[in-house]
């Protein structure tokens, strides 16, 4: 059972049987002090699983007050027991001069990879924020290295094209804004090439990345050119614009086409966004 210092206030979220998903928006003021300890007391266990080359430390670090505080959204799923097992997290930026969600942090316990709970919350916050955003385009900020996480973003938007950098595509100028103030924000706009929007040892305050070994999607052509382009340490800023109106009137034709019991089946793809796992992140910003 989920404590009840963590629920308070927290907004629950559908996000399967057995178990509780707990919305924070504006974390600095609605995440209390004993929600906190609990996090702290529960969190780093699993983070190291989803992300084997980390330490529980480094996840205390995430874990402080300085960084909850600049969290403007943070969901977290917790088991029958009342451990977590799965989380994303995010900020509202301004890069580049333009309205931007930054992708801070999310991950699963590998017993819950493969369930599509990442793609539910993430879900949860992306919508708030399209909301807010609308009619204006808002795009999708974050740093990774991990090519499933590269497949089921660049796929959200529901069109091609709407995603940097991308295989044999040139960067457009205003998204080489958006990238390097990112960049700017994580400390390594010196460490990122702007053609390529790659930042050189991006994860450098762990000895070998984030996992001991790259994951991999189900996109072999994803896979071979994240292994062309990046070591071990390096990630990617990766850019995605979304269209709130576009993506509204969307998911309303699905809704009826559900209704109405026209609704095609869609085939399971780990890479289908956003609802992809694991979905993991790097973390900063302590």
């Amino acid at each position: 059972m989920t404590p009840p210092e963590v629920l308070a206030g927290a907004k629950r979220i559908s996000v399967g049987p057995d178990l509780t998903g707990l919305l924070w928006t504006r974390v600095r003021t609605t995440l209390t002090a004993p929600a906190r300890q609990h996090l702290r007391r529960t969190f780093p266990p699993v983070a190291v699983r989803a992300f084997t080359a980390t330490t529980e430390q480094y996840w205390q670090d995430w874990l402080s007050d300085d960084n909850l505080d600049e969290l403007d959204g943070l969901v977290v799923v917790f088991d029958s027991s009342g451990l977590p097992i799965a989380w994303v997290a995010s900020n509202d930026r301004v890069f580049g001069g333009r309205k931007c969600f930054y992708a801070n942090s999310a991950g699963v316990h590998p017993d819950h990879q493969g369930t599509g709970i990442s793609g539910r919350i993430w879900r949860a916050l992306l919508r708030a924020a399209l909301i807010r955003s609308a009619p204006r385009t808002l795009h999708a900020v974050m740093r990774t290295g991990n090519p499933l996480v590269y497949g089921a973003w660049s796929t959200a938007a529901g069109r091609s094209g709407t995603a940097w950098p991308a295989p044999g595509a040139e960067v457009p100028e205003h998204i080489g804004r958006i990238a390097e103030d990112a960049a700017t924000a994580l400390g390594q706009a010196d460490r990122l090439d702007p053609a390529t929007l790659v930042i050189t040892d991006a994860y450098d305050d762990t000895e070998s990345g984030l996992w001991t070994t790259r994951p991999t999607s189900d996109r072999p052509d994803i896979d071979t050119w994240f292994d062309t382009l990046l070591g071990p340490r390096d990630a990617i800023v990766l850019v995605v614009a979304f269209r709130p109106l576009r993506i509204m009137l969307d998911e309303t034709r699905r809704d009826l086409r559900r209704a109405l019991g026209l609704r095609k089946p869609h085939p399971s793809r780990t890479s289908r966004a956003p609802s992809h796992d694991p979905d993991q992140h790097d973390v900063h910003d302590r």
